[in-house]
């Protein structure tokens, strides 16, 4: 909560902030749909099956997203890491004890991680479970539906990495037109190993090439079964995704080096082994998305919401220092060189990093006293949502007020003629940065703040509120986060709630940019759908309750509402409006809804508040804005209200009632 709030001059009022509003634990779970808030020291385990170059990149791509999500080892989280080294018997006592019920999550990487963790979990305590690096789960017999990706056990949700195999043999067909014969060893007990090589004989069938198979139950064997494939006259040797086979790949590439046949691979990179090619997986960017969905689940996503998608974020390289050391011919045409991701060739090696840089480490300086001003609107609920997440996301950066953070907040009282009263009195103030919230507040700081710096959330369009051309580019004294909202969505669930509807109603301040950006969006889109979009434009909060009644005089079938501050801080006049009429509102910030919509299509605003909190602490520590782009940091959250919809005879279709599921106000009991 704020604990410091200081009065600014010339006649603005200020909010005292009572000790239990920003606290309020009822927040998170209103915005989540039921589910908390994230929680200090979480246990979270990390499987992984083997120590080899995929796994080991995807695992510090997990382990980056997770800490730039505010999920740093030894802060927010405790991770603690298993290896198995490719020992199944290892894996097992492994899965067993992450499933035992101490830990909050387990991450797991690979098919075998994957495998083991589900059979330990189904008949254990179920604890929540996130996978990645797995390239075919559907067939992993863990229970996903490999027709309805949305099928899963609902503990447990991640993502699929099919090794795009058709690509790699038609990308050696192009390299050698005459290529007639391809060997490959392969462990049968994998059942990623088995999906690739279905994959591969469907392909190399198709392509009039002969697939030829030993297979190798460990990676001491791999190299008598490579012997067996030199034997029978192999032109080349693909090396799948297999991970028995891949800790012996460098001892294959060798062999078939000296016998002078090229390997090519679906597990990047092996060109710097001596493989001709390398067309697979970017397992950095794998981990990055494994890691992002984790911290999704840490912060209260379901995964029983979250389906078991395929991602396949592919990467060429070519290593042609080889070429001149092959038996047959093989040429890397131009076109195919134009089209790498990384290349060795004689003059030169460029094998670009696809992880992110390392997040700064952001620790503030002892025995100082950060101070910020904090400029708003007014209050209402979506402003207290996002003023937690900004509390919470500071304190777990080491900002704690009462210690070493000071927040000295004033709001315009919904007028915008006061904004230029409060930014002026904290540019002239002693505070380290301002930092505005609400569209009307952040435009006024972009045009007039010239001594601080300014980092703002609680936005729909920072590019249309002034703050630059782009999110990459913008004024070099503001920077912050921004979250607009999902007009699509929201068009497509009045279409699908009522199907019928020709025309609706909103009402927005013509001097607010967010909102003439949002109608904007959401105009198009009502005319796509066939639906009249009837605009109203108010000036102030007083002249709302007439808007509202001329909306409803004409007859529209609804009332979309969309975050305009004047509007929201009227909106008890548009609820009063609408029941008279008897017609329902659609609005777009889930707080707002529960004062009398039917149902929210939005944004929750803890996210993007606790997300605000990496910039603002690092322009506490000196950096400029400049340095820092903006982000969009939305999070979609549905929210129904039956009681309301039953009164005025809205039924909803099963589909929403089981995407809203947790996060609905139920029906009034009947007698």
């Amino acid at each position: 909560m704020i604990e410091t709030i200081k009065k600014l001059s010339l006649g603005v009022i200020l909010i005292a902030v009572a000790g239990g509003i920003l606290l309020n634990a009822d927040r998170g779970s209103r915005r989540h749909g039921g589910k908390k808030e994230p929680r200090q020291s979480l246990r979270v385990a990390f499987v992984q099956h083997a120590s080899i170059p995929a796994l080991d990149e995807g695992a510090e791509g997990v382990v980056r997203a997770l800490a730039d999500r505010g999920y740093s080892d030894g802060g927010k989280i405790n991770i603690k890491h298993y290896n198995s080294e490719a020992d199944i018997g290892t894996a097992n006592s492994i899965a067993k004890e992450v499933t035992g019920g101490e830990n909050d999550l387990i991450i797991s990487i690979s098919t075998v991680s994957l495998q083991t963790v589900a059979n330990a979990n189904r008949n254990g305590t179920r604890t929540l479970h996130v996978f990645g690096i797995v390239t075919d789960p559907y067939a992993a017999g863990v229970g996903i539906d490999p027709t309805n990706h949305a099928l899963h056990p609902p503990y447990m949700t991640g993502y699929g990495s099919m090794q795009p195999v058709e690509g790699v043999f038609k990308m050696a067909r192009t390299m050698r037109p005459e290529l007639k014969s391809v060997g490959l060893v392969w462990n049968a007990a994998e059942a990623n190993s088995l999906a690739q090589t279905k994959a591969a004989r469907k392909v190399c069938s198709d392509l009039g090439i002969t697939l030829v198979e030993a297979n190798a139950e460990n990676s001491s064997a791999a190299l008598e079964a490579l012997n067996s494939l030199l034997s029978r006259g192999v032109e080349a040797v693909w090396l799948s995704g297999d991970i028995t086979v891949s800790l012996a790949s460098e001892s294959i590439i060798n062999t078939c080096k000296k016998a002078g046949i090229p390997t090519f691979s679906s597990i990047p990179p092996k060109i710097s082994k001596g493989a001709l090619f390398d067309l697979g997986a970017n397992y950095p960017e794998i981990g990055i998305a494994v890691g992002k969905l984790a911290a999704d689940v840490l912060d209260g996503k379901s995964p029983e919401d979250i389906p078991v998608e395929n991602l396949i974020p592919k990467v060429f390289y070519f290593n042609d220092t080889i070429l001149p050391s092959l038996k047959q011919k093989w040429v890397i045409p131009d076109d195919i060189r134009k089209s790498a991701d990384g290349w060795i060739t004689a003059g030169e090696t460029n094998l670009p990093s696809h992880l992110p840089p390392a997040p700064k480490l952001l620790k503030p300086e002892p025995g100082r006293q950060y101070k910020i001003g904090l400029s708003y609107f007014a209050p209402e609920a979506g402003w207290e949502s996002c003023m937690k997440g900004i509390v919470d996301g500071l304190h777990d950066l080491g900002f704690v007020e009462g210690k070493n953070l000071e927040i000295r907040a004033a709001h315009a009282q919904s007028e915008i003629a006061n904004i230029p009263l409060l930014l002026q009195n904290f540019d002239s103030s002693d505070v380290d940065l301002i930092l505005p919230m609400s569209t009307p507040v952040i435009s006024a700081a972009c045009g007039m703040t010239k001594k601080k710096p300014v980092v703002f959330t609680y936005c729909s369009d920072p590019v249309a509120a002034g703050a630059g051309k782009s999110f990459t580019d913008h004024l070099p004294n503001v920077t912050g986060i921004g979250s607009f909202p999902p007009v699509a969505e929201m068009v497509e669930f009045i279409h699908k709630v009522m199907p019928k509807t020709t025309t609706i109603g909103t009402i927005y301040n013509a001097s607010e940019a967010n909102s003439v950006k949002v109608i904007e969006v959401a105009r198009g889109l009502f005319a796509k759908a066939g639906i009249k979009l009837d605009e109203i434009s108010v000036s102030t909060s007083a002249d709302v309750l007439q808007a509202a009644q001329a909306l409803a005089g004409r007859r529209v079938d609804a009332l979309y509402i969309q975050g305009d501050n004047t509007v929201l801080q009227g909106f008890e006049a548009v609820v009063k409006a609408a029941r008279d009429a008897h017609i329902p509102i659609f609005v777009d910030d889930p707080d707002v809804a529960k004062r009398g919509a039917v149902a929210c299509v939005g944004l929750g605003y803890y996210k993007p508040g606790y997300a605000a909190a990496r910039p603002l602490a690092r322009v506490l520590l000196g950096e400029s804005p400049a340095k820092i782009p903006m982000e969009n940091v939305a999070e979609k959250v549905l929210w129904l209200n039956l009681a309301e919809a039953e009164k005025i005879g809205i039924t909803f279709p099963k589909e929403i009632l089981d995407e809203a599921a947790g996060g609905s106000q139920p029906s009034p009991a009947k007698n």
